[in-house]
């Protein structure tokens, strides 16, 4: 079916927890998870999100520098992105501290 509609999923993540307690982690809480996901050349990346608290959603390139961001999403979409030369992307969501959050993430990549 993707042959003939022109996007592809690359990542799809239900039911994560932002903002749970983890003495692992930088302060106690998993407030920012950061995923990596393959592209190709040339395409644009779009991130849908579903969650029950606003989270802000970052895309960035594969030298770390943000090509798009928006603050305080509870449903909807980011982007699209150009992917460009990239060959890896990733998406980063954060929610403030003491604040949690219950995220479903889809990230497409569609031709422009």
């Amino acid at each position: 079916m993707t042959m003939f509609s022109g996007a592809e999923r690359v990542l799809a993540i239900d039911g994560l927890a932002l903002g749970e307690f983890d003495p692992s982690a930088d302060g106690f809480y998993r407030n920012v998870q950061t995923f990596a996901f393959k592209v190709k050349r040339r395409r644009s990346v779009r991130v849908d999100i579903k969650a029950d608290s606003p989270v802000d959603v970052a895309v960035a390139d594969h030298g770390g520098s943000s090509v798009g961001h928006r603050q305080a999403v509870r449903e909807g979409s980011v982007g699209p992105f150009p992917t460009g030369d990239n060959r890896e992307m990733g998406v980063i969501l954060g929610v403030h501290p003491g604040d949690r959050a219950t995220v479903n993430m889809e990230v497409w990549m569609v031709r422009p």
